[in-house]
């Protein structure tokens, strides 16, 4: 029985001596760009004249009068209106690369904001 369990506690070391990890760089062998589609919003004035009579009717002078603040201007006044609009246009934004790395017949990937030369993994067993 002493036999058998100091049997079984050798193993379990030798086999605890065996698990582990080990850290390793490999070399990118494809690198790809990553891109969304953006759909951007630009704004701008449009504008158009606009022809105002007045509504005041003044009999006595004969004169119909456009009038801002209670001033009178003209008979005839052209204003001026604008308002915003938007335009939408397309357009590709990258956003990252797709980085590549093989070990053998495994390959994988990292996907990063910049290309990468080597991609850093932990391989444990």
């Amino acid at each position: 029985m002493k036999r058998i369990l100091t049997s079984l506690v050798v193993l379990g070391v030798a086999v605890s001596l065996q698990a582990g990890s080990v850290s390793c760089d490999f070399p990118v062998v494809k690198c790809e760009p990553i891109w969304k589609t953006v759909i951007k919003k630009v704004p701008r004035q449009e504008c158009w004249d606009e022809v105002q009579q007045s509504g005041i009717n003044y009999k006595n002078s004969g004169v119909d009068a456009c009038t801002t603040g209670g001033i009178i201007i003209a008979k005839k006044c052209t204003l001026t209106k604008c308002k915003t609009v938007f335009d939408s246009c397309e357009e590709k934004v990258l956003v990252g690369y797709k980085n590549t790395a093989k070990c053998g017949c495994t390959t994988f990937s990292k996907i990063s904001n910049k290309k990468l030369k080597f991609i850093t993994t932990t391989i444990n067993f």
